[in-house]
């Protein structure tokens, strides 16, 4: 990570900048913490694979539907045909 102030390289520990001298805020030193930490990286994949399960119900949920529209429009075609036939 970066400085937000001078945008130089951040150590991994410490709360000062090494280049201004600046007090590095306590939400950037918690965001550098959370990359560091292993765990993070295994809640940020779960929650991504939660997402990408959702997505593909949302797709076959969208499926469903067209596959539901076109059954319609082949029995009313069909339903038309006997009509006109008969």
């Amino acid at each position: 990570m970066n400085c937000k102030y001078c945008g130089a390289a951040l150590p991994t520990k410490g709360g000062v900048c090494p280049e201004c001298g600046k007090m590095i805020p306590i939400s950037q030193q918690k965001e550098m913490r959370e990359m560091l930490d292993p765990r993070w990286n295994q809640y940020r994949n779960k929650d991504t694979a939660l997402y990408k399960s959702a997505s593909n119900n949302d797709r076959a949920t969208q499926d469903a539907k067209l596959g539901k529209i076109i059954l319609i429009i082949f029995g009313v075609i069909l339903a038309i045909i006997v009509l006109i036939i008969l």
